[in-house]
């Protein structure tokens, strides 16, 4: 009988196998130290027998004989891939019992190195030193145990039909994208779960190590100041008798072997030749000997260096900062230090009078290796840090599973309602007939949650759409994909105009000859906001509002308002000559951030702008009305235009139903077009209204009186006014130059 060609899949799981059972004869697990500078090494074949002699049955050994099923594993694989016909389905890598089976063996495969990690890494100096492949075997072990988590919840999916099923629809309907995959359920899901899971470990975790790093200290540093101010004091009793000294420090020698935290040394530094008092000046000149120290215990001055002065006096220093036992950490030597002076009392005569002294005779010195120190700080440390890293792990197969469980009837909810949607929008665009037959709803979920009763909601309202499809006309349903309620925050500028003198206009003529002058007007406007790439949000009356988009908003919108003034400007020419009334319009113009959407009743909406930026608009455009000008912007359009547009600053303002004044500028006209009097204008009308709001009333007078002469400015006379109100009526030192508007 032929044998079928085998699988890539196969072959990959043959050749795994064989990485396994090289794994199994490898020294991969490194144990405690043995010998100077070498640690022993634990081939996996041997590590359970080895660790059950040394620590008898417990959890950790239990588990480490189930690694005695992996070779018998990984030579099943390989048989598999050689005789498929003699094991069946078994033979396959997707079969779901192997591949549990799969992720089982390779769970002794990564305790056989974490548990060691966690009991013989105690610095790291752990690591350095070890072999290579030591590295290599324990990223294939996580390896191993990944790929075989993922290919067994891969295989969990592929049983599951209707997860087959949304594959291919989303094959059909979907392109896979990156941002796509970001804005995915499941991925918000894991990132904010995952994320809030490693925060909280991560500042639980740092947290407790930093205190228990702190206790060591404090423990260590406690018990080394009471040793040094006990050694200053030896030396200061037994002083003269090294005998004495030796058998302290025989004792210390003693205790230290049996220490915790054993210490490097114990010394004494000192110059009984010098006569330094601790009141006096804190410069040391001579350098302090080595008298006494637990590296030679029975030898009086031993041939070590010395204590140099410059660091006697920086020790002194912080000495009389705190008047404590000094600790200095040296990373140069991974020292830390541990420096009291040697102070004996003495009766100096000073003068006619004896005073109490405290002479300088030395210092004593402990010193640490900070490795020591840290030594169960570091193991510690590294078990946190392999629990920490193992939960998470457990924590991404979790919320995975817990993913699918929510995320999957929710896709099935929306593969569903999206081949409902499909064949709607098909009849609406004409391209299938209308017929209730063509909905038809599949309910895939099978849990007893809320997404089951969604599920028969929508069930219900498919029900529904079918029974009242069969009433609706074609031309009725056409309409549907325009009924989009929808909102969203936009940057936009917006252009509110208002025709004066409009109602005098009306006055005496028909409706329908009001209707036909106004949209005449409108027609005009509408026209040059869509040129300048605007739109029309809405008309009131003779009132319009429009809005533009983009970067170059407000430059648009100030040169849609520049031609509408000039088409207006020709209307009243042609209406002056024909005798007829003329009307005139204001326009108003802000930008900034507004909702955009649909607002208004369930069963009227209107698709507008909201918002600050839209209120400040309308309110500047009725403004002009008290300026007397024609286009009013804000200063954030100025910003934007300034460039361009020549513009005049016309005043602080407060609008009616705002307390925050605005800056205001009126434009005059581009500047590319802007004739010599403009500019007159300009800066005459600034210089008034500089002088203006520095109460200089008589050079403001001057300054509108001169811009009213020249050219009939129209908010020249309007401060002109004000400035002869308030030479009258002075408004007072804390007068802000705020006008505060108390109409639209």
């Amino acid at each position: 009988m032929n044998e079928t060609k085998p699988s890539l899949s196969s072959l990959l799981d043959a050749l795994a196998g064989l990485i396994c059972i090289a794994w199994f004869f490898f020294p991969i697990v490194a144990g405690p130290v043995i010998d100077a500078g070498s640690r022993q090494l634990f081939f996996p074949y041997s590590m359970p027998i080895l660790v059950i002699q040394q620590e008898g049955f417990n959890a950790y050994t239990l588990i480490l004989l189930l690694l005695y099923l992996i070779p018998l594993f990984c030579i099943f694989r390989i048989l598999c891939l050689f005789i498929p016909s003699r094991f069946g389905s078994l033979a396959l890598p997707e079969h779901f019992g192997i591949s549990a089976l799969r992720v089982f063996v390779t769970i002794p495969m990564i305790i056989t190195w974490i548990v060691p990690l966690i009991r013989y890494a105690d610095s790291s100096v752990y690591f350095e030193g070890l072999p290579i492949w030591i590295y290599l075997f324990a990223g294939f072990t996580v390896a191993a145990n990944i790929i075989s988590v993922v290919f067994f919840l891969k295989l969990l999916n592929k049983r599951d039909q209707f997860v087959r099923e949304y594959k291919e629809f989303k094959k059909t309907f979907e392109k896979s994208t990156i941002l796509a995959f970001i804005f995915r359920i499941r991925t918000k899901l894991f990132i904010s779960f995952i994320g809030l899971i490693t925060l909280i470990i991560g500042v639980l975790a740092f947290s407790l190590l930093q205190s228990y790093k702190n206790t060591i200290v404090k423990a260590v540093s406690d018990g080394a100041r009471s040793q040094v101010e006990q050694a200053s004091s030896i030396y200061r009793v037994n002083l003269g008798d090294p005998i004495a000294m030796f058998e302290y420090l025989n004792r210390q020698v003693e205790l230290n072997k049996r220490a915790t935290f054993p210490h490097q040394y114990l010394s004494m530094y000192t110059d009984l030749k010098t006569t330094q008092y601790l009141s006096e000046s804190l410069e040391i000149k001579s350098n302090f000997k080595l008298e006494f120290s637990t590296f030679a215990p029975n030898l009086h001055f031993p041939a070590f260096p010395e204590l140099k002065a410059e660091e006697a006096v920086q020790y002194l220093k912080a000495y009389n900062k705190s008047k404590s036992v000094v600790s200095i950490y040296d990373s140069k030597t991974d020292q830390r230090l541990f420096i009291g002076p040697i102070l004996k009392p003495e009766s100096v005569k000073v003068g006619d009078a004896r005073i109490r002294q405290e002479r300088l005779l030395g210092f004593s010195v402990m010193a640490f290796q900070e490795s020591v120190i840290m030594k169960p700080y570091f193991k510690t440390r590294i078990f946190v840090m392999v629990l920490t890293l193992l939960f998470l792990y457990l924590a991404i197969i979790l919320v995975y599973l817990i993913g699918n469980y929510i995320v999957n009837p929710l896709l099935f909810l929306r593969m569903n309602v999206r081949k409902i949607s499909d064949n709607l929008q098909s009849m609406i665009r004409g391209n299938t007939r209308i017929s209730s037959h063509a909905l038809v709803y599949a309910d895939y979920i099978r849990s007893k949650d809320e997404i089951k009763s969604l599920s028969n909601e929508i069930g219900n309202m498919v029900t529904v759409l079918k029974g009242v499809i069969p009433y609706i006309s074609a031309s009725t349903l056409k309409q549907a994909e325009k009924g989009i309620v929808s909102s969203s925050n936009r940057e936009l500028a917006f252009l509110f105009t208002d025709m004066r003198g409009f109602t005098s206009l009306c006055e005496g003529l028909e409706p329908d000859q009001v209707v036909s002058i106004l949209n005449r007007y409108l027609d005009l406007e509408t026209e040059i906001i869509l040129q300048n790439h605007g739109d029309v949000d809405k008309f009131v009356g003779d009132e319009m509002m429009a809005f533009f988009d983009g970067p170059r908003k407000e430059l648009h919108a100030c040169k849609a308002a520049m031609q509408i003034r000039h088409a207006m400007m020709q209307e009243r020419d042609k209406r002056q000559k024909e005798g007829l009334p003329v009307v005139s319009i204001g326009i108003g113009i802000n930008s900034g951030p507004v909702v955009f959407g649909s607002v208004g009743a369930r069963d009227r909406m209107d698709f507008t702008s909201i918002g600050d930026t839209v209120n400040l608009a309308a309110r500047l455009e009725g403004a002009n009305k008290q300026y007397n000008s024609k286009s009013i912007i804000t200063e954030a359009v100025f910003d934007k235009v300034q460039d361009t547009f020549l513009c005049r600053e016309l005043d602080f303002i407060a609008v009616k139903g705002k307390q925050e004044p605005v800056r205001i500028f009126e434009i005059l006209q581009e500047k590319a077009k802007a004739q010599a009097k403009l500019m007159q204008i300009k800066e005459l009308f600034e210089k008034g209204l500089a002088a203006y709001r520095k109460q200089n009333w008589k050079t403001a007078a001057a300054a509108f009186s001169k811009n009213i002469e020249l050219f009939k400015d129209g908010p020249s006379e309007v401060f002109l006014k004000r400035v002869i109100y308030f030479d009258k009526n002075p408004p007072g030192k804390d007068w802000d130059g705020v006008f505060r508007a108390t109409e639209k």
